[in-house]
This record gives structure tokens, C-alpha cells and sequence, in this order.
């Protein structure tokens, strides 16, 4: 038999290494203080602040806002609905139509800074563990320290890492519960304290993405034969999954229900193609052509690991899910969905080439080409998709909201619709969602019966259809970045 090898006796980390690391880190770290836009926005943004800050009061739902002596939804389901709600049919209440998960952690940042601000601690905290996660699975794969931090330099800088570390959604913290599901799911033998964790890591995950119920798979892939180790995951995911039934329950009528309605009409094969087509095209631009060394890993015997397998496994299912999806191939911010994956692809593509280039002569000149090549690309990426601009678009948003609140009077009805969701968080003015509305001339009537003043707050998509739909008389009063406020003089609506 072979002597037993002891591992290498580590080298202590050198002053200068040490410093230049804290200086990048705190580099890292301002810049997301400093870009990150906290507001209430779009769809997706508001409806996260508005959730959070319902829970903070202590509510799940409350009522549709509607003119006095008029039924909520006597104009229409969603007249007064803002984006990121849902009406529960039959009431005359509202609620939040994405998940619980990311407005928890929200409402848990919140106290020290504000609900307003809570986005930014959240946001570099899960930006921070994300990276971390990923160098500590990369060394739990036998990778090298360099090797590993290398690989969570290019998470960090991936652009779309940091477009959803950027602003209020839910992509990051999904692959940060992710990775830490993984993590203890690939420890669960060294104790019952991994599984514990691993189940409250993926109940965490669900609550934030309930897709995230996918991560199944991989889980029992990772567990194996170990059956006390599945009862240990059960038990910490257990209080997760009855939160997010209690949850689904009260809001939205079942513990299977979410807020999303029905979305399987999004789904289909015709979009496999085209969607598999865009993934292919954008992960190698997004976590650069060294990416493309994961092909490689079947093909190497040092790679045919229980861990590997897992971290394949997970990344396949994802993309194989959301692959049939429509709004997959849009754009390429639209492989947020499959974010979660990508920290799975960078260790397999790492793990790769660790492997190919484990005889090679100059392995340190080749590894110091590649990370100057990939940290390179990345960087020059970030500055060619203008990621810096999210924050200046964002404030559009709670900008306009301020500008209405100065010079609009307190009992002016509002139509909108993309800045719908941040007016109901800003302001308490009467909104009128112009898309939902169905009864639109007998709205116009009860406005003008009622002498209540009309206003408006449109993006220059809106405008054309909301002039055709509203008719009178439009006075511009402000523009706000993209925003233009109008006061509108109703003519009586003919039956």
C-alpha cells in the first residue's frame, strides 16, 4: 500500500495579499452602497416594498382603495389594483402577488436603516454570501484556494450577479439560499446539524421562488441512501413549509395557490428552441467563454463525482425548466430566472479546467492567464451593459411619486400604470389603473359627479392609448426623467 500523504502544510497569507484583498472587497462593497437603487419601482420592486411594508404593519391583505360610495370593483377587477397585486375574487381585498420570501428579509433589514433603505444592507450582505458560498463549495470540490477565489470573482462580477444585486429582486437571494441548500446537503453525513440546515435552507429558498421546489432533485442526488438524514432536512424545512401554506392559505385561498395565478399558459415547447438558444448564446458572455470548459466535465474521470453530479444536476433542471418559458428568451437580463444556476456552471467549468491542466508545464503561467483574461472580460463587460444606469432609471420612480405629492391636491385621482405600484407606496393619492379599468365611461361620469380633480402619471408608452381611452382636455404640468404629470379635463363620457 501507498504511504498515507499528508495534506500540504498551508502557507500563511502574505501582508500585502491581505490588504489588496480588504481593498477590493471594500471596493466591491461601495459600489453596491453607492448603485444600488432601494426604490419602489416597476412591478417587481414595488411589489416586494409593498409586501415588506405590509407585513411590517402586520397585515397580509388590505382594501382595494375606491371612490367613495362605489364598490371596489365596480369599474373593473383591477381599476384600483396597483402592479404587484392581486384581488382575491369575491372580496374587496388585495394582496401582494409575489412571494413572502424576499419582503421577510426586507422587513428583517429594515429595523436598523428603514424599510426605504433596507434594499442595500440586504443586497451586499447576500451579494457578500453568495461570492462566499461559492468559494467554499469550490473547496469542498478539492479546487485550490486561488482556483476558488478566482471563481468567486467571477460570480461577483458576473453582470448579471450585480444587476440583481442592483435593485429589489429576488434572483439573488434565491441563488444565495440555493447555494447554502447545496452546501450542507453535500455535508449532511458529517452531522445532523448540516441537515437541519439544509431544510431551512430550501424551505428559505421556496419562500423566495417557490420554482425553487426543484431543488429536489439535487437534494436526493446529494443524500443518497442516508435516510435519517432526509427526516433532519424535513424537520428544518418543516416551519418554512408551513409558513408558506399558512401564507398561501390566508391570502390566496389554498396552501398551493400563489399570487401569480394561472402562468402555465407562459409555458410551452415552442420556446424551447429559441429560449435554449439565447442561454447558449448569453452564459458564455455573461460568465465569460471559460464557462464553456463545464462541456469538458463528463469527459474527465476526476469529475465522475457524487458532488458534481449534484451541482450538474442542478443546473440541467433549471435550465431545462425555465427553458419552455416565454419571457426566458427576451432579453439578456431575462436569465435572471437561471441565475441560481450559474454558480454551479463556474465550478464545474473550473473544476474542468483544474483537471486538463493538471500536467500541464506552466500551470501557474496558463492559471494566471486565464484569471487576468476572465476577470478582464468581465469587467469590460460591466462597463458596456451600463449597469451603473439602473439607479438613475430606477429614481424615476419615487422621484415623480415626490413630485405629485408637492403639487398634486390630496384628493386627486390618478390614472397610471407602470408607476402604479410606487404611487401606492409613496403617496395616498386614488389610483386608476387606465389598463384595467372596464367600465372606463361610467368612471368618468362618477369623477365628474363627484368633482374630484384628474390627473395623470405616464411613461410616453402609456400616453397614446390613455388619451384615446380618457378624451378631455390634457394641461402638461411636469416631467420627471421619464415620467410626464398631466391634469386632465374630463368631457362627459357618452354611454
Amino acid at each position: 500500500m501507498d504511504p498515507v500523504q499528508r495534506p500540504p502544510v498551508s502557507r500563511p497569507l502574505s501582508l500585502s495579499f491581505v490588504v489588496l484583498f480588504a481593498l477590493l472587497l471594500a471596493g466591491y462593497v461601495w459600489f453596491l452602497r453607492s448603485y444600488t437603487s432601494p426604490y419602489a419601482g416597476g412591478s417587481d420592486s414595488s411589489g416586494y416594498l409593498n409586501s415588506a411594508a405590509l407585513l411590517k404593519a402586520g397585515l397580509l391583505r388590505t382594501p382595494v382603495p375606491g371612490l367613495p360610495g362605489h364598490g371596489a370593483v365596480e369599474f373593473g377587477l383591477g381599476a384600483h389594483v396597483p402592479l404587484g397585486f392581486t384581488i382575491r375574487a369575491g372580496t374587496d381585498l388585495m394582496a401582494p402577488s409575489y412571494p413572502i420570501g424576499l419582503p421577510l428579509h426586507l422587513v428583517a433589514f429594515s429595523w436598523p436603516v428603514g424599510l426605504d433603505w433596507a434594499t442595500v444592507p440586504l443586497n451586499i450582505c447576500s451579494a457578500l454570501a453568495g461570492g462566499l458560498l461559492l468559494y467554499l463549495l469550490a473547496r469542498r470540490l478539492e479546487l485550490p484556494p486561488g482556483i476558488a477565489l478566482f471563481g468567486a470573482g467571477l460570480l461577483l462580477l458576473c453582470p448579471l450577479y450585480l444587476f440583481s444585486a442592483l435593485q429589489p429582486m429576488s434572483d439573488l437571494l434565491a441563488l444565495v439560499w440555493l447555494q447554502a441548500a447545496l452546501y450542507a446537503a453535500l455535508r449532511v453525513r458529517e452531522g445532523r446539524g448540516w441537515a437541519v440546515f439544509c431544510g431551512l435552507a430550501t424551505a428559505l429558498a421556496v419562500l423566495v421562488r417557490p420554482t425553487n421546489v426543484l431543488l429536489a432533485l439535487p437534494l436526493l442526488l446529494a443524500l443518497g441512501p442516508a435516510w435519517r438524514s432526509y427526516l433532519w432536512v424535513g424537520l428544518g424545512g418543516l416551519p418554512g413549509a408551513l409558513l408558506l401554506g399558512w401564507y398561501n392559505s390566508r391570502v390566496y385561498g389554498a396552501p398551493f395557490t400563489t399570487g401569480y395565478g394561472e402562468v402555465w399558459s407562459a409555458f410551452s415547447r415552442e420556446y424551447a428552441g429559441h429560449n435554449l438558444g439565447h442561454f447558449a448564446r448569453w452564459i458564455p458572455v455573461l460568465l465569460t467563454p471559460l464557462v464553456l470548459a463545464a462541456l469538458a466535465a463528463p469527459f474527465q474521470p476526476a469529475l465522475r463525482r457524487r458532488e458534481f453530479l449534484v451541482l450538474g444536476s442542478w443546473a440541467a433542471v433549471l435550465i431545462g425548466f425555465y427553458a419552455f418559458y416565454y419571457h426566458s428568451g427576451e432579453t439578456w437580463w431575462y436569465l435572471r430566472f437561471i441565475l441560481p444556476a450559474f454558480p454551479a456552471l463556474i465550478l464545474i467549468a473550473l473544476a474542468a479546467l483544474h483537471s486538463l491542466t493538471a500536467r500541464a508545464r506552466r500551470r501557474t503561467a496558463i492559471w494566471g492567464l486565464l484569471v487576468a483574461a476572465g476577470l478582464a472580460w468581465e469587467t469590460v463587460l460591466l462597463g458596456r451593459l451600463e449597469l451603473v444606469r439602473i439607479k438613475p432609471g430606477e429614481a424615476t420612480y419615487p422621484e415623480s411619486a415626490a413630485w405629485a405629492r408637492a403639487h398634486l391636491p390630496a384628493d386627486a385621482v390618478v390614472f397610471c400604470m407602470q408607476v402604479s405600484g410606487a404611487l401606492h407606496y409613496y403617496t395616498d393619492f386614488l389610483l386608476v389603473r387606465w389598463d384595467q379599468t372596464t367600465e372606463m365611461p361610467r368612471l368618468l361620469r362618477a369623477l365628474e359627479a363627484e368633482h374630484r380633480p384628474v390627473y395623470a402619471v405616464l411613461y410616453a408608452f402609456e400616453e397614446p392609448q390613455v388619451r384615446e381611452r380618457l378624451g378631455g382636455r390634457w394641461t402638461r404640468l411636469g416631467q420627471v426623467h421619464q415620467a410626464t404629470i398631466w391634469r386632465i379635463d374630463l368631457a362627459l363620457a357618452q354611454p
